[in-house]
């Protein structure tokens, strides 16, 4: 079975110190019904990922909300601001850069 492309992404001036790499809602929402610890393969080798929320009031108090995440000490090593694919394949989360 060929890999599924969920999104691709940016990646956050961020994510190489805290290991997060966001992912929008609906993708974690399909991602949330098969697990939420993932194998992972990234152009910087393999390892596991876990989906995770945070909850947020960067739209005001009155408008709450969850931001979610794949983490992993992977991630440490994308560049900010690089366009990368967030694919499965099976069940496993695979990370391509876009260019």
């Amino acid at each position: 079975m060929a890999a599924t492309r969920l999104e691709d992404r940016t990646v956050s001036r961020k994510t190489p110190g805290d290991g997060k790499l966001e992912i929008t809602q609906p993708v974690a929402m399909k991602l949330g019904l098969i697990a939420t610890t993932f194998p992972l393969a990234t152009p910087a080798g393999a390892g596991t990922a876990e989906l995770q929320s945070q909850p947020c009031t960067c739209r005001g108090a009155d408008n709450p909300h969850e931001h979610w995440f794949l983490v992993s000490p992977l991630f440490r090593s994308l560049n900010p601001r690089a366009v990368i694919g967030v694919s499965l394949d099976e069940r496993k989360i695979v990370i391509d850069e876009r260019g």
